[in-house]
């Protein structure tokens, strides 16, 4: 049975179409929001988020074409705001500063002067450009390339030419503080 006749039974008050009308949402709603959104948290909350208000607003509503383009309309949108949300987290810039976190992980043997001056010139290649700081500590966290690449939504080679403008400008920093 097809999305608009599921549609058409469940508005006439039949629990069993309505559910197995969600049940197909679901499911569709799943593949297309995975395909589209790398993160399945992310993909799960979308689809969420777009089930609610076609719940919501169902019986109420009035597609223009039919049902289930107005229901695949409202998953769009709910992939658009998560993936513009997304965007918006990755354009903030945060200062970064030591935390408990980074020094746990620390070990006992390294230098915590060292520790601190490292942390300082990431933070001024922060403010001076954070891509060049993001790609540093992605890299260091041990994203391959095409990981990095997807992040930051760049190509291999930008990435490249991006590691190894941060790689110089650490380097100038250490070698400003006396480090190197």
């Amino acid at each position: 049975m097809d999305l608009d006749s599921l549609y058409s039974k469940a508005l006439t008050g039949d629990t069993s179409a309505e559910k197995r009308l969600f049940e197909i949402l679901s499911v569709r709603f799943g593949l297309v929001a995975r395909s589209r959104i790398r993160n399945d948290l992310d993909a799960d909350e979308a689809v969420q988020n777009a089930l609610t208000v076609i719940f919501s607003e169902y019986k109420t509503a009035v597609p223009r074409s039919s049902f289930g383009a107005w229901a695949y309309t409202v998953l769009n949108n709910r992939i658009l705001s998560v993936l513009q949300t997304r965007k918006r987290r990755a354009d903030r810039t945060d200062i970064l500063t030591p935390s408990q976190e980074t020094q746990a992980m620390v070990a006992d043997d390294t230098d915590p002067d060292l520790i601190q001056q490292l942390l300082s010139c990431l933070q001024s290649i922060s403010q001076g450009n954070i891509r060049y700081a993001r790609i540093l500590n992605l890299h260091y966290q041990g994203y391959n390339t095409r990981e990095i690449c997807d992040k930051l939504d760049i190509t291999d080679n930008h990435m490249y030419v991006l590691l190894s403008r941060a790689r110089s400008a650490m380097q100038e920093c250490l070698d400003q503080a006396g480090v190197i």
